[in-house]
């Protein structure tokens, strides 16, 4: 840990903890309200046949796993960046660089969301569907 420390800080990746403010605290909500009605529908779910909760329920946690990663992408981006590039051994880049790679970052981890968001509406139409 502490090697990881040092590159980090060589390399100028070194940042001030970002504080848990309002934003946060209300993504933060909102995904504890997300996965509290995930439960609740699996459980819902499960009275039906086996097979079909099972369809069901893993299709609601694509949802759920969506709606997480797009309200964090910002900082899931930012972290994953400063990994790589630490990884890399990158020094650090000057400051409108480094957002055009965030954002670059962050759509993709956008479109990976869409993705997971249409296959879990796929499952529990097909299932619903055929059930």
């Amino acid at each position: 840990m502490r090697t990881l420390e040092r590159r980090t800080s060589w390399l100028g990746w070194t940042e001030q903890r970002q504080a848990f403010d309002k934003r946060r605290l209300l993504q933060f909500a909102l995904c504890v309200a997300a996965a509290t009605g995930i439960y609740l529908l699996a459980m819902y779910v499960s009275g039906l046949s086996p097979s079909t909760a099972e369809i069901n329920g893993f299709g609601l946690v694509l949802l759920l796993v969506s709606a997480i990663w797009l309200m964090f992408r910002r900082d899931i981006a930012r972290y994953q960046y400063q990994t790589v590039m630490t990884m890399l051994n990158r020094h650090r880049p000057e400051q409108d660089e480094a957002q055009r790679q965030i954002r670059a970052m962050e759509s993709l981890g956008t479109g990976f969301s869409i993705l997971l968001f249409s296959t879990g509406i796929l499952l529990l139409t097909i299932s619903l569907v055929f059930s």
